[in-house]
């Protein structure tokens, strides 16, 4: 998340709605992973491991979406009705740098060592969901 909100800053590249909500997911995952990872009890982590797991999932869900958006011109995110639940959330509010949609879905920007923004955040679930998916099963 840091990373997306130095290339904001840095190259322009402004969040489109889909991005906000990656934010989010990726705030979430975060977070429950910490509560797991502090926790003593077995069966905490393995809930925390599933639903973080359930959670990348998700992300991997509106990353596809954004990179088939910007794939396709013709494509919308709906960013009319998404823009207005993710702008009117209360980290939007505290802290609209990094959690107010201020860019484009379907707007293609310069790569970063080769892939979009949203490739990027594609790879960042796929990378989540792959190592909890090995975790999981390597507990079971």
């Amino acid at each position: 998340m840091l990373g997306a909100v130095a290339i904001q800053e840095l190259m322009g590249q402004y969040p489109c709605p889909l991005c906000i909500i990656q934010r989010y997911i990726f705030l979430v995952i975060a977070l429950v992973a910490l509560v797991g990872s502090v926790t003593s009890s077995r069966s905490a982590n393995r809930i925390a491991g599933w639903a973080s797991l359930m959670l990348a999932g998700s992300g991997l869900v509106v990353a596809a979406r954004l990179v088939y958006v910007q794939s396709h011109p013709g494509a919308s995110c709906g960013i009319d009705r998404m823009q207005l639940l993710t702008d009117a959330s209360p980290l939007a509010e505290w802290w609209p740098t990094v959690f107010q949609a201020t860019g484009m879905c379907g707007d293609v920007l310069e790569p970063i060592l080769g892939l979009s923004m949203a490739q990027w955040g594609l790879v960042g679930f796929m990378t989540i969901t792959g190592a909890l998916a090995v975790g999981l099963w390597k507990r079971r």
